[in-house]
């Protein structure tokens, strides 16, 4: 039987994918559980993006590139979750029947922008 050898790029990618697997939300839509973990992971996507913005702005000048791309990419990762959370947020309110608009979880959180002009990215 032939071993299959995995590149570094398959396995950066299998590593980025469980990094991100745990905002997959399993409750059913609409459910109070559904509610408590949508909840959870919408929190945490918000604090990882006020960290890695104030560790942007406070080591502004003492990081590398390399690592200025990496809190970047994040940046785009997570923002790519909240469009998710936000689809399912919109879905669960929807069984209900109730229209509701869109809500920019990751831009959205008002006076949070601020300042963001001089960040690297």
């Amino acid at each position: 039987m032939e071993k299959k050898s995995f590149s570094q790029f398959d396995m950066l990618l299998a590593q980025e994918l469980t990094n991100l697997e745990r905002f997959i939300i399993k409750n059913p839509l609409g459910t109070n559980e559904f509610w408590s973990e949508w909840q959870a992971k919408t929190g945490e996507i918000i604090v990882t993006k006020a960290a890695i913005k104030k560790a942007l702005r406070n080591h502004k000048g003492s990081l590398d590139e390399s690592e200025i791309l990496k809190l970047s990419s994040m940046l785009e990762a997570y923002k790519e979750v909240s469009a998710y959370l936000e689809l399912l947020r919109q879905t669960a309110l929807k069984i209900r029947g109730i229209e509701v608009s869109n809500w920019d979880i990751f831009d959205g959180i008002e006076g949070e922008n601020e300042g963001e002009d001089d960040l690297p990215f």
